[in-house]
């Protein structure tokens, strides 16, 4: 009876989250953005795959977070396996866009609304010999599509919480979606234990694949224009993925003063938000568009703002210290790793329940919790004033990421076993 309940609810539930979509459409950005994403896409991606005859390997990501975070797989996996296609579904437009075009795979595209009928057709028309799924995104259509015609269904950097409903009396539906996974490879033990507890039993703990990820990314830095002039030999604070509320602290150092400068990522780069920053910091910031449109650094501009996606992960080797963004947004907190694999002292807000790798930054005395502006204040002094202590921050935040590697190894080992 409660199964039924559950399966009932969950298809209630998504039904009325896609209305929702249509409904705030006028309203709201991102459901603008999934809508017209969705408008032919099946049939958009059934002519591209018409003549495709080729296998593949098909990843599902919710996001360009958890794109980044596969990477490492996709990349071996596309390396020993290259007589099979990668196709690659994101759910979100941001993701979509910041990665349609990207050389690794073989097709990029929106996942199209969930139903049987779709779920059918994409398992028909991209022939996996292998699905991977990334942390979450468990869409039950396409998982149970998948199981139907057998193809191997694999969760990377899986984690769990007891809070979740998997781990509820009423959450039978739900474990049972898990079921639908061939193998789970969770970040933690702690995760590891709660699959135990209601009796999964194809699951390990392979760790977390964002430290392979970000590690390769120091071993092969790529350039942006015009920052290292920017930046010169000024002590550089990166905002990375910054909320209003970070911003506003940003708001208590005197950028004016040359020794320092700021660049701002912020996690939405639409025209409202870049215009909002500019009218907080007034005329010593600058875009980078802008840099890119005059092609040289005015030498009055103490803040850059970076009005465009995909440059973050690139910027931080220009840093020596880093904020990042999300922290005082319940389940925000966004890639801390990317700079610490680069090496240096960060801080974030409070609300770090969800991000254990944020806590160990923490436990590790890498990363600080800031929960005023007068922590952020001190945290940056602090660091500004004493280079000594921010070089061994920067040392032990680059042992940290490179001692916590091995993920991508222990993944390709269990799928290895049923492609070879």
């Amino acid at each position: 009876m409660l199964y039924r309940l559950g399966y009932f609810l969950y298809w209630v539930g998504t039904k009325l989250y896609f209305i929702l979509v249509q409904l705030s459409a006028p309203f709201n950005q991102r459901a603008k953005d999934l809508l017209s994403g969705q408008k032919g896409l099946i049939d958009c991606i059934l002519k591209a795959e018409k003549n495709q005859n080729q296998k593949s390997i098909w990843f599902h990501v919710s996001s360009l977070g958890e794109f980044e975070q596969g990477r490492p797989v996709m990349e071996a996996l596309k390396a020993k396996y290259p007589q099979y296609r990668l196709v690659v579904t994101i759910f979100s437009p941001s993701g979509y866009h910041a990665r349609k075009n990207d050389p690794l795979c073989d097709a990029v595209y929106f996942l199209p609304f969930e139903s049987k009928k779709n779920a059918e057709l994409l398992v028909q028309t991209f022939k996996p010999v292998v699905a991977v799924w990334v942390k979450y995104d468990f869409w039950f259509a396409y998982l149970q599509a998948l199981n139907k015609h057998y193809i191997p269904t694999f969760l990377i950097a899986a984690q769990f919480r007891p809070t979740q409903i998997f781990f509820k009396p009423f959450g039978a539906f739900k474990r049972d979606l898990l079921k639908l996974f061939t193998h789970i490879f969770c970040q933690n033990d702690s995760s590891l234990a709660l699959l135990q507890s209601i009796k999964l039993d194809q699951c390990s703990v392979s760790g977390d694949n964002r430290f392979d990820r970000v590690y390769q990314t120091t071993l092969h830095k790529e350039q942006v224009p015009f920052v290292n002039d920017f930046c010169k030999d000024a002590f550089i604070l990166i905002a990375g993925s910054s909320y209003a509320i970070e911003e506003n602290m940003l708001l208590s150092i005197d950028w004016n003063q040359t020794n320092k400068k700021l660049i701002i990522a912020p996690h939405f780069v639409h025209e409202a938000r870049i215009t909002e920053i500019e009218k907080k910091f007034g005329d010593q910031s600058i875009r980078y568009s802008t840099l890119q449109q005059i092609g040289s650094v005015p030498a009055n501009k103490t803040i850059l703002i970076i009005d465009s996606i995909g440059w973050l992960s690139k910027l931080y080797q220009y840093a020596h210290t880093a904020y990042i963004g999300g922290g005082f947004v319940e389940n925000g907190l966004h890639n801390c790793l990317e700079a610490a694999a680069f090496g240096m002292p960060i801080c974030f807000g409070p609300k770090l329940k969800r991000f254990p790798e944020a806590q160990l930054l923490v436990k590790e005395e890498i990363a600080t919790c800031i929960y005023q502006v007068s922590d952020f204040t001190k945290w940056f002094n602090a660091l500004e004033n004493d280079k000594k202590t921010t070089h061994e921050i920067a040392l032990k935040s680059r042992n940290f990421v490179a001692s916590s590697m091995g993920a991508t190894e222990k993944v390709m080992r269990e799928i290895s076993r049923i492609l070879t």
